[in-house]
């Protein structure tokens, strides 16, 4: 039985230090290119495309050693916040501040919906009319069933508030960013037991996010979806350490909402279940637990999805098709223009020219998909371009597309938000601050997973990496957009402050020996 256990948590240690590799090249890559490159939006607030400027390596090693250098000043705050009481306070007012920043925001940034957004809130009012004619084939909510939970969410908001109902949502949105704030702060004492420092960057680097609140206006769900999803990964951790009835129905329940909410959620969900599949597999200790945790999820995910399709039963067309995923794929493999995988209208209008037919698209694309395969394989110099550029784009841009996802102005904006709209001086005192933001982000967890690839032997501990790896992997075969890695940038975060944390500590473990040394000198 004992040689058993010794097996299985030798496979566990063996799972850990493969992903460990592979998310330290990953890491890796995404330091070397930061530290060189930034990508940005244009002046033009209608030209969502990202723009390359390229940076001086060895300024922006120095910009980041500086601001390692004057996090271990901040960190010295951990002498007064040595309680968990204290740091817990600090956190509580961190979170009203939050809360009150993003109201704040956006109030003043005087936005409306426009593109998919603007078309969710339209079809929303119009169930509410009881006009469903956007089920008919062809029509928006055949082509693009994923975005049914949402409406049918602001649905509830409309009936609720009326015309304001996209400003309802999104003061919603904002008043919920405590779910984030406080999740990551309970995975990074998961992660790192009673480690002031730790929880202190963290409070740091999620208060100072900016991103996080240029994205309350977007009511596209890319934020809201996150923060149920990292609510509901709290009850997973929360139930690895001790499993209860009703953390099982808080781990499903959030699950499934946010899934509903958005469906690229579905990536960090994936995530959570390869957790359990390594502790089915490998901790006999944990393997109840996992399986009912894996249940839970289905049964959420199932309850919602059922529901949500048992509620448009009637109304539904059955024999309208969605646009194929095999036409996202192909897509992200266009370079028109230069901007590679970026949308080009290729699966729309394929799917128009195929008569709205899901698996005729499919064909015709795989047919695309052979001839880019055959240009790539053809010329591997230019594959690496193409998808370097691709990476960059996506990963290498520190705003993340916060602005300019929102940016249908519609009144007068108040000073800060006009300064950042127009691209003043807060825009740039914020894009300054967010790029070295970004560089200790990457670089951070590029750190602590050399420092703990040893300690580090359960699967758990990494287990928001392996969706913001999932994500990478995924953001490069799929449309091209930096919006879509925005959630996996507040996914990080955690993980940044233990980083960080860990490089700090050695900073001043070198500067203690170098000072004795010089005492004994």
């Amino acid at each position: 039985m004992l040689k058993k256990a010794c097996q299985r948590k030798i496979t566990e240690n063996f799972f850990c230090k493969v992903f460990c590799i592979l998310a330290m090249i990953m890491f890796g890559i995404l330091v070397y290119h930061s530290l060189g490159i930034t990508g940005e939006n244009s002046g033009e607030l209608t030209d969502e495309h990202i723009y390359f400027r390229h940076n001086s390596v060895v300024l922006n090693l120095i910009v980041l050693s500086l601001a390692f250098i004057l996090l271990s000043f901040y960190g010295q705050l951990k002498k007064y916040f040595h309680t968990k009481k204290r740091r817990n306070v600090l956190l509580a007012v961190v979170c009203i501040f939050a809360v009150l920043f993003a109201v704040y925001w956006i109030a003043t940034t005087k936005t409306a919906p426009w593109g998919d957004p603007g078309y969710i809130l339209a079809y929303a009012r119009q169930f509410q009319e009881g006009n469903y004619s956007a089920f008919g084939p062809g029509e928006y909510l055949a082509v693009y069933p994923q975005q049914l939970g949402l409406i049918t969410v602001l649905r509830f908001f409309n009936r609720l508030f009326g015309e304001n109902d996209y400003k309802a949502f999104s003061y919603f949105t904002a008043m919920m960013l405590p779910l984030i704030i406080l999740s990551g702060m309970k995975i990074v004492r998961y992660l790192v037991k009673d480690n002031a420092s730790a929880e202190l960057f963290y409070i740091l680097f999620v208060f100072t996010c900016f991103p996080m609140y240029g994205y309350t206006p977007f009511i596209y769900s890319d934020l809201c979806s996150l923060e149920i999803g990292m609510f509901s990964v709290w009850a997973f951790l929360s139930c690895l350490e001790r499993l209860r009835g009703g953390k099982l129905i808080w781990l499903g329940m959030t699950t499934g909402i946010a899934f509903l909410l958005r469906s690229n959620i579905i990536i960090m969900i994936i995530a959570l279940w390869i957790v359990l599949a390594v502790k089915l597999i490998c901790d006999s200790t944990k393997r109840r637990s996992a399986l009912a945790m894996g249940i839970a999820m289905i049964a959420g995910l199932m309850l919602f999805y059922a529901g949500l399709n048992f509620a448009y039963r009637d109304v539904k067309d059955k024999n309208a098709d969605a646009l194929p995923a095999m036409a996202f794929i192909v897509m992200g493999l266009n370079d028109d223009y230069g901007y590679s995988g970026w949308h080009n209208f290729y699966g729309v209008n394929l799917f128009a020219e195929c008569e709205n037919d899901a698996r005729l698209t499919t064909e015709y694309a795989k047919e695309d998909l052979k001839a880019y395969i055959s240009l790539f394989g053809g010329n591997p110099e230019y594959m690496v371009d193409f998808f370097v550029r691709k990476m960059n784009a996506q990963w290498n841009a520190p705003m993340y597309q916060c602005i300019v996802s929102n940016n249908h102005v519609v009144g007068t904006q108040g000073k800060l938000a006009s300064s950042i709209y127009e691209k003043g001086y807060w825009y740039r005192l914020v894009n300054s601050y967010m790029k070295i933001f970004q560089m200790i982000l990457y670089a951070s967890i590029l750190c602590l997973l050399i420092a703990r690839h040893k300690d580090w032997m359960s699967i758990d501990k990494y287990v928001l990496l392996i969706a913001v790896f999932g994500g990478f992997l995924f953001s490069l075969i799929w449309e091209a957009k930096t919006r879509y890695i925005f959630p996996y940038l507040l996914m990080m975060l955690p993980y940044m402050a233990v980083g960080a944390d860990v490089i700090v500590r050695f900073l001043e473990s070198k500067i203690t020996f170098l000072a004795k040394t010089a005492d004994m000198e």
